[in-house]
């Protein structure tokens, strides 16, 4: 496989960076679509100095430092703005302004300089640094982003009356990203000073967003939880923690988040003894440099303690008032509205069909280059690989059992990271056999149509099951009638197009791929999907009218 497969996957998303940055402002984009230019350029000289590795590193290398380093460092400092001292997070927004570069770069500079001063007690001075900075022309991306800025610090300084009276000043959020995080945050801060409705009306509008998936899907599980927790509902608090499979890690940070929450569940209901002890808990796993984790465990001993001085006096629950049954049943409606999407955009942690899959095709690779390849001088595609004549003479388990051989260590890579996106997504979406059977069938459909053409003389790889899995997932996507996802769905399926039609085209430019398995591999993941796609129930079309309603 030659260098070009190196650099292939970078203009494609050098050319996706650029198009969107020039459609949000060119002028304001200016110094990050240099950089791209700068990146694109060197792509096309590691695809004319074929032989020159060189340039394939420079290029990724100025991809690494220009595009996904600055990305990085802006989304850690948000990350600890939220759990660590200020000081902390402006150390990263600083690295992240010097990497950026241009209008982005400044105003993460503004946002390290914002968070001294309010880590410094000057609030005032924060705010109004912060408002000078936004006053002038920018994309509406960028306004919004200071929006989310700002209302993560208050929530973190626990400024909770502040942070409810900041969000009734707004009128819009921008993007629908940063419109679902202020949602999620408003939520926080109205269960906090007891505006249960407020806060569950939030938790709908943040349930029902097409941008509510990976971190921000995260974030809304451990939103609700605060609210069950403020409420009193234990039910609903035990049922939240019940169905989150990350707890089986049994991480440190996250057994101090459950053991806090259920302390401030009991805190609630007036439960001093149990309060204490999960407070206490949550204490003990506190880092000492943890300050504002500390902070808060510190104020829940302190609530906890004055529960004594009034234990004749017994809390009114809020999980008690008919309001907050009708927001929680009005929510667990929105999350079965939003549940196809969410599952359908499910590319983070891989379900066990796809771990399986991707277990055998390594494996598979390490025996093939250590035993076959390495002891026995005879590479396992002489007995597996896709070879026409063999085929033609019976051989037909071939077409199948290609699919499992890789030629190298990049062409597994990308396939593996090509099933790791959308084999989670379709395992979520219609089930681990379906997929299974799809990857199998329109994989080894694929391949029987390379071999009766007799273009090569092997082929080997998961590529044509690759594109049967995303021929399903587009099929997927089309069948998902939601209103409210319509808009997304018709741009997903546009990407899907593009990087469909992208890659075959590239395919057409490199001699030694098995185009022709990708095209069956794709038509036959068509028809197949859309032959075993799950039967719509009366209960899934009740949904579809209610999200129609809505």
């Amino acid at each position: 496989m030659s260098q070009h497969f190196y650099v292939y996957p970078l203009l494609f998303a050098v050319a996706a960076q650029l198009f969107s940055l020039w459609r949000m402002g060119v002028r304001w984009y200016w110094a990050q679509i240099a950089r791209l230019m700068t990146i694109l350029f060197a792509s096309l000289g590691a695809l004319h100095f074929s032989d020159n590795f060189v340039w394939v590193i420079i290029a990724w290398g100025l991809f690494v430092v220009f595009v996904v380093a600055p990305r990085l460092f802006a989304r850690t400092a948000m990350q600890l703005q939220m759990r660590r001292p200020a000081n902390e997070a402006a150390r990263w927004w600083q690295l992240a302004g010097r990497l950026a570069g241009g209008n982005p770069g400044k105003m993460y500079r503004i946002y390290a300089a914002a968070c001294r001063l309010w880590r410094n007690g000057d609030r005032l001075g924060a705010e109004r640094l912060l408002g000078e900075s936004t006053t002038r022309p920018m994309p509406e991306a960028i306004r919004a982003e200071a929006v989310v800025w700002k209302l993560s610090l208050l929530a973190a300084s626990r400024e909770f009356p502040a942070a409810a009276a900041f969000c009734e000043r707004l009128d819009e959020c921008g993007s629908l990203t940063s419109e679902t995080q202020v949602r999620l945050l408003a939520a926080r801060a109205y269960a906090e000073i007891g505006e249960f409705g407020k806060a569950l009306w939030n938790l709908q509008l943040a349930a029902l967003s097409p941008r509510t998936f990976g971190p921000l899907e995260t974030q809304l599980w451990a939103t609700r939880i605060c609210v069950a927790a403020l409420a009193g509902d234990t039910a609903e608090l035990e049922s939240l923690l019940r169905s989150r499979r990350g707890l089986r890690k049994r991480s440190r940070r996250l057994v101090r988040f459950v053991a806090y929450w259920r302390g401030r569940c009991a805190l609630a209901r007036g439960d001093r003894i149990r309060a204490v002890e999960q407070l206490t808990r949550a204490s003990a796993l506190t880092h000492p440099h943890d300050k504002l984790w500390r902070d808060a465990v510190a104020l829940g001993l302190l609530r906890a303690d004055s529960l004594a001085e009034a234990a004749d006096t017994l809390p009114v629950l809020a999980a008690a008032t008919p309001g907050y049954a009708a927001g929680q049943q009005a929510l667990r409606m929105a999350e079965q509205q939003a549940a196809g999407w969410r599952a359908l955009m499910h590319m983070g942690q891989p379900e066990a069909g796809t771990v399986a899959l991707l277990t055998v095709l390594t494996l598979v690779f390490l025996v093939d280059a250590i035993v076959f390849d390495g002891t026995l001088r005879q590479p396992l595609w002489m007995w597996a690989g896709n070879i026409p004549q063999a085929v033609r003479h019976g051989e037909w388990w071939r077409v199948t059992t290609a699919l499992f051989l890789h030629a190298n260590l990049l062409h597994l890579a990308m396939n593996g990271l090509a099933l790791w996106l959308f084999g989670s997504a379709m395992e979520k979406s219609v089930g681990r056999w379906r997929f299974l059977v799809v990857f199998l069938t329109a994989g080894s459909l694929g391949n029987l149509l390379s071999a009766m053409t007799g273009r090569y003389d092997v082929s080997v790889g998961a590529s044509s099951g690759v594109f049967g899995v995303i021929a399903a997932f587009a099929v997927a996507a089309y069948h998902l009638e939601v209103p409210l996802y319509a808009s997304m769905r018709r741009r997903l399926l546009l990407l899907i197009a593009l990087m469909v039609a992208a890659d075959l085209t590239i395919s057409g430019l490199e001699p030694q791929v098995d185009n022709l398995a990708h095209a069956g591999g794709f038509v036959a993941g068509l028809v197949l999907s859309i032959l075993l796609s799950p039967r719509r129930t009366r209960r899934d079309e009740r949904a579809v009218d209610a999200a129609r309603a809505v």
